[in-house]
């Protein structure tokens, strides 16, 4: 049997978000014999639980210890890794690009990937991260193949570099592990203090700018139902303690719970009613396929690659990016149609089987790195 191929997954960290996400599905799920992954993070370990998992897999992990900045010693470090293991793919994520780029070359790594996560005028970066791109993508020197997440970032790719023809590989998640389980659901609603006959809305993702939760909780707070009515909020970030005052300012402590960063979202989606996104930007987001996964509806703003995942009025709605009242109203309708939100998020699940099963997206990069490193 031939020896499995390295496969370096570079990343900044493993902070929990999309990006992050897909290394640690693709280091559990890539077939370990044909390609030996090693997970490698450019900064200090951040003890979450997707190290955890990546540990958990067998794979070997590093971390590099980068602070601010750009650093000499990330670079010298990455370099020894490159000599010890020789990889046959480097596969870079964010700015894990900017540290691989020279060192790609300098050892004459066989095949080379970036996956543009993001819009890619959103991934440039200043100084060095625009010039490794320019230099990688629009003259590419150096072979690396930038993937797209979705068509919309598919395109982007195209206009911002010329670069004719970019793979797209649709982001994925173990559908199996996000099966409606009414039990479950039972256990943790009651663990949480919410009534069996609450509505439950639901959102995952950082308290960042590009998630806009202050639209979410102004939308939030226009919502009426007879039944109690909860809005769980998963995550951490850097706006969490202004969201909170946004929330007290509006007197919806009671109703609006803040979860932090956890390990248990699959739970999470088991025991709510509607998933609820209100970025004004996304690639192709996870959270969005987890939650159809988890038998959920999506009301969402239509931006990125979020059309791409919610057939309108199938399996969600979509509304206009930074319209409250909009938002406000299409949650509204599912809120006091229990019916026929239960339609959409069995319809949403079957989606997730078909189309956004992680299954489908380690195919598609295991056939990118083999037709990549046949080629020579």
């Amino acid at each position: 049997m031939p020896t499995p191929q390295v496969v370096f997954q570079i990343l900044p960290s493993l902070v929990v978000g999309g990006a992050e996400r897909l290394v640690v599905h693709l280091v559990e799920h890539l077939s370990r014999e044909r390609f030996a992954p090693v997970c490698i993070c450019l900064e200090s370990p951040l003890g979450t639980h997707y190290e955890a998992r990546v540990r958990a897999s067998g794979a070997p992990l590093y971390f590099l210890g980068k602070g601010v900045g750009a650093s000499g010693s990330v670079l010298r470090q990455l370099s020894a890794l490159f000599q010890q293991y020789r990889p046959a793919v480097v596969h870079t994520h964010i700015i894990g690009l900017n540290y691989a780029y020279p060192l790609m070359l300098r050892y004459r790594t066989p095949a080379r990937v970036h996956t543009v996560h993001s819009l890619a005028q959103r991934e440039v970066g200043v100084r060095v991260g625009a010039w490794v791109r320019q230099l990688a993508f629009r003259y590419r020197l150096g072979g690396v193949v930038p993937v797209a997440v979705a068509d919309e970032v598919r395109v982007s790719i195209q206009q911002l570099y010329g670069y004719p023809d970019p793979p797209l590989i649709p982001n994925g998640v173990p559908t199996d592990e996000y099966a409606p389980d009414p039990d479950r659901r039972a256990q943790w609603r009651q663990a949480h203090g919410i009534e069996p006959h609450a509505t439950v809305l639901v959102h995952v993702g950082r308290f960042a700018p590009p998630k806009n939760h202050a639209l979410l909780v102004e939308a939030f707070a226009q919502v009426r139902a007879d039944a109690p009515l909860y809005l769980l909020l998963v995550g951490g970030g850097e706006l969490e303690n202004a969201v909170r005052e946004q929330v007290a300012g509006l007197g919806l402590e009671s109703r609006v719970r803040f979860l932090g960063v956890r390990a248990d979202v699959a739970d999470i989606l088991r025991a709510s009613d509607v998933f609820v996104l209100s970025s004004r930007v996304e690639g192709n987001p996870l959270s969005v396929m987890e939650a159809m996964a988890a038998g959920l509806p999506v009301v969402s703003t239509a931006v990125g690659g979020v059309p791409e995942l919610v057939r309108e009025g199938a399996t969600g709605l979509l509304v206009p990016s930074e319209d409250a009242g909009a938002l406000a109203r299409a949650v509204q309708a599912l809120v006091d149609d229990p019916v026929r939100r239960q339609a959409m998020g069995a319809a949403a699940r079957q989606d997730a089987i078909a189309h956004f099963d992680i299954r489908h997206t380690v195919r598609g990069y295991e056939q990118l790195y083999e037709a990549l490193l046949n080629r020579g």
